[in-house]
């Protein structure tokens, strides 16, 4: 057996000797965030999430001085004694860093304290709470107090929806919703139109046509007879006049597996006295088969 090339041996060595590159961690985004220069974790680099048009500021405990990278792009920039507020540049590419170095009064000229504004587009960090000496009590107490008022609000809400989960059903969940009127809710079957544009492997059996105090609903029975399952992945119901109407919803977003049938529910909301007479519905999926019904008359 022939002894390994000296090349090779020099490449197998580099590689074990060579650490893989740790992709960098993304910034926390957060809606406001708080640094304490005291704690030994604060010595790195800290990121702060910027974006074109979002209004970040910073606020210090003790008097300080900024200086921000490429001020000069900055739409608007705010100073205070003990705090600095801007707009970054509407040119801002995603991902782009800019440093901003804080030099607190107190402290030596030449000793500073960097963070880097990175650019996330809808991502913003409104507020950061920079602290030189550690926090004090009222700082801490406020972040509690925030924390116990954002958990009470979370608290409602899931108890609302917990109460919404739980509602009484039948005809007197659709008046709790508004949706009963005096008129009721109005039903029309539809005959099957062969004008009714469908795949080959995709057969229309029946329908019906809906209308209540506050909204359309069109349901129509659907049977698969290719060879690949169907999924609806956008529904669109459109008024005689053209008009697209809005609050799509639809039921259920399972696909119809080859050879099965299943009813497609799709609802938009219209307004009480809108003129309807007649509605399209267009049911796509990802690929290329889709439907389209015309016509449909409303009862």
């Amino acid at each position: 057996m022939h002894p390994a090339p000296l090349y090779l041996l020099l490449t197998l060595v580099l590689r074990q000797a060579t650490p893989e590159a740790m992709p960098t961690p993304r910034p926390t985004c957060a809606d406001r965030q708080r640094i304490d220069l005291s704690v030994r974790s604060a010595a790195r680099i800290q990121e702060i999430c910027i974006a074109s048009g979002g209004l970040t500021g910073f606020v210090f405990d003790q008097p300080a001085s900024v200086d921000l990278e490429e001020e000069v792009r900055f739409g608007k920039v705010l100073r205070g004694r003990d705090s600095i507020s801007f707009v970054p540049p509407p040119d801002l590419a995603p991902g782009e860093r800019l440093r901003l170095t804080v030099r607190f009064e107190k402290d030596p000229p030449e000793q500073g304290v960097t963070f880097m504004l990175v650019a996330h587009p809808g991502q913003v960090t409104h507020q950061v709470d920079v602290f030189h000496d550690g926090r004090s009590r009222a700082s801490l107490w406020q972040e509690l107090e925030e924390q116990r008022a954002k958990n009470q609000r979370l608290g409602e809400e899931n108890q609302s929806l917990h109460g919404q989960l739980n509602a009484p059903g039948g005809l007197l969940r659709v008046y709790l919703n508004g949706e009963l009127g005096r008129q009721g809710i109005a039903a029309k079957a539809l005959g099957v139109d062969t004008a009714w544009n469908a795949e080959d492997s995709l057969t229309i059996m029946e329908g019906t046509v809906f209308r209540s105090f506050y909204s359309v609903a069109v349901q129509v029975s659907i049977k698969n007879s290719g060879t690949d399952p169907w999924k609806v992945e956008k529904a669109l119901l459109v008024a005689n006049q053209g008009q697209t109407l809005e609050g799509i919803r639809f039921d259920p977003p399972q696909a119809i597996d080859p050879g099965a049938t299943r009813v497609i529910f799709v609802e938009a909301r219209a307004a009480p006295g809108t003129l309807l007479e007649a509605l399209t519905l267009t049911l796509t999926e990802e690929g290329p088969r889709s439907i389209t019904m015309a016509n449909l008359p409303l009862p």
